[in-house]
């Protein structure tokens, strides 16, 4: 592994590589930005001109501006550009973005508003980003040391649009960047094929060629001639200087995954008479590849994207049957099972290990895997209604995980899984059931039926619950040891304060039919030595215990309609606006009519306006 920068000394790197090296100005930038001249240049998207920002910031000692020829942006200025430390924070604030630049002795100053635009930029998420580097390089990258991913909207796919990249987080995924090509460089096979040819000299066919074709892959898009040549001009830096081509093409691939044109998708688009902005074929091809196999597009879908025929709503219908159909095509129900049930979870909580020894890394991700591939199953496997996922049987499970549902774990082990059916007339039933859901929404000693009530009612029928006040207890006090309580009665006890009961009556109840398992999902009949009554409520309905709430809600009009209107957020990228409200209303429809077949709602998805352009909000 090189230990210097081979541009240290010359300037050959382009920016965006610069910039996550901490060699520039460090740039921080979030979604629903403009697509004006000063966005372009701040934010490292695809400009085809130079520009210079109207109405640009002036230090006192020297000028900030900036011009992108050929994609690649460049920063020039006096003195208050080149001194010092330059960020640029891009926020939204009632739809309307500004800047803030700092620039070394030139002190702070505000960048006019911008016009507002309702495009995005979204960061790879931790799965996507892993997903990509495994499908291009063919290896496998340690995505826990990266920024976590923002849930605002309650999906990674949405907070994705608002987080922002700390100086942390950009060496962070320069780190991610140089391990996994390190990992490749080290295998002389692999590097072979993953270049493609043999380089005799840095500025032959070979390197360029390589250059082109992966550029076009990991950007989505065909690089312009200027771009190549900047990666081209690092290749050629590299090798002189190390006196390897290998090296100098080695440290072009870092150039080229370390980028934002990498690390980002633009989703701005052009605006058309309708007011509308259109995603271009490009745009649209990333936006549905991280939906429906949450990683880049292939060859197949970038050529439909490079002629224009992706645009048209047939090619479009086409594209995505051929990638739901591909074995990829399961990650549309995975990846959105796992950012829906915020399975990201599992995998940090702690337990207390005296009351859950067994409680660890192997059943964790036993846990999160039961839960995504229980979706999949009722989605591809039995082309059923959606809403099974709540009245299954089925459960996937490794040795832990089996033990914790009382199956027979005989040759199983910690890596090797099975799909059980479990007894049809047993206690455990449905998603609900699962220990995956129901040990996030618990302490590290008890379960919580006013967190699982919470989820519940939030998540799956999208009615959202108050804040609790300001002046209430949260924690419920422990009964003393002489006079042990069940959970349902210290919080009927809770309740009886009036301020508590507001929002406690909407989600205790629905999640006391659950009070029959622990903080890790297992299945118990006693609390504190005392029976537990699981009877409660769904949508005012008497329920009797998990089982009834199970099948309560694969029946739920409530429930299904709520879950096309999470599709369709967790899709487009965004949480529901009122200008959505119609599109939402027809998908909601259509899902119901298609016997609420999960493939119907996400080709109706992907086939909506809604997922083609962006409408601003009115």
């Amino acid at each position: 592994m090189v230990s210097a920068y081979p541009w240290d000394v010359v300037d050959e790197a382009p920016l965006a590589l610069r910039v996550l090296l901490g060699l520039a100005p460090v740039q921080r930038w979030r979604g629903a930005q403009s697509a004006s001249a000063v966005t372009c240049a701040l934010l490292a998207l695809a400009c085809t001109s130079e520009v210079t920002p109207s109405g640009a910031p002036e230090a006192s000692t020297g000028s900030v501006s900036a011009s992108a020829v050929g994609g690649v942006p460049e920063a020039s200025g006096g003195a208050g550009a080149a001194s010092g430390t330059t960020s640029v924070d891009t926020t939204t604030t009632a739809g309307t973005p500004t800047a803030t630049v700092t620039g070394g002795s030139g002190g702070s100053q505000a960048v006019p508003e911008f016009e507002p635009h309702p495009g995005l930029l979204k960061r790879l998420t931790r799965a996507q980003f892993r997903n990509a580097i495994q499908d291009l390089m063919g290896v496998e990258v340690d995505v826990t040391e990266l920024e976590p991913d923002s849930f605002n909207g309650e999906f990674a796919a949405v907070g994705a649009a608002t987080v922002v990249t700390s100086e942390r987080g950009v060496e962070q995924y320069h780190t991610a960047v140089e391990s996994a090509v390190d990992q490749v460089f080290a295998d002389p096979v692999r590097w072979a094929e993953f270049v493609g040819c043999t380089p005799a000299l840095v500025n032959d066919s070979c390197v360029r060629g390589f250059v082109e074709s992966m550029g076009r892959l990991a950007w989505r898009r065909s690089l312009e001639t200027a771009e190549i040549d900047r990666l081209m001009g690092v290749a050629e830096t590299a090798a002189t200087q190390l006196e390897d081509v290998n090296l100098g093409v080695r440290w072009a691939t870092v150039a080229l995954f370390a980028s934002p044109h990498f690390l980002y998708r633009p989703e701005l688009g052009a605006q058309d008479s309708s007011g509308a902005y259109r995603f271009t074929s490009h745009e649209l091809a990333s936006k549905l590849a991280f939906l429906l196999w949450n990683t880049v597009p292939d060859a197949q879908l970038l050529d439909e994207a490079d002629s224009g025929a992706l645009i048209s709503p047939e090619v479009l219908r086409s594209a995505a049957e051929r990638m739901l159909d591909a074995p990829a095509g399961r990650r549309a129900i995975g990846a959105f099972a796992e950012d829906y049930m915020r399975l990201d979870r599992v995998l940090t909580q702690a337990k207390d290990a005296a009351l859950f020894p067994e409680y660890g890394p192997a059943l964790q991700d036993a846990m999160v895997r039961d839960v995504r591939e229980v979706w999949e199953i009722i989605a591809y496997d039995n082309d059923g209604s959606a809403l099974d996922i709540f009245s299954t049987t089925t459960v996937v499970a490794n040795a832990e995980l089996a033990v914790l549902y009382g199956l027979d774990a005989s040759g199983l082990d910690s890596n090797t899984f099975r799909a059980f059916e479990l007894p049809a007339t047993g206690p455990r039933l449905g998603l609900l059931s699962k220990a995956g859901f129901l040990s996030q929404f618990a302490n590290q000693k008890e379960g919580s039926p006013t967190l699982r009530g919470k989820f519940i009612r939030e998540a799956l029928m999208c009615d959202p619950v108050d804040p609790p006040p300001g002046n209430v207890a949260l924690e419920l006090p422990e009964p003393p040891d002489d006079a042990p309580m069940t959970k349902r009665q210290r919080l009927e006890a809770h309740r009886a304060v009036a301020a508590c009961a507001v929002c406690h009556n909407l989600m205790d109840p629905m999640g006391l039919p659950l009070e029959n398992f622990d903080a890790i999902g297992r299945f118990r009949t006693t609390d504190h030595g005392l029976a537990i009554d699981p009877t409660g409520e769904f949508d005012e309905q008497p329920v009797a215990d998990a089982r009834e709430l199970g099948i309560a809600m694969s029946t739920s009009d409530t429930v299904a309609a709520c879950l096309a209107r999470k599709y369709y957020a967790y899709a487009v990228g965004y949480e529901e606006r009122d200008v959505d409200a119609s599109v939402v209303q027809a998908l909601a429809a259509s899902f119901k009519v298609s016997g609420y077949r999960f493939r119907s709602l996400i080709l109706d998805v992907v086939l909506s306006e809604a997922f083609v352009s962006v409408t601003p909000q009115l």
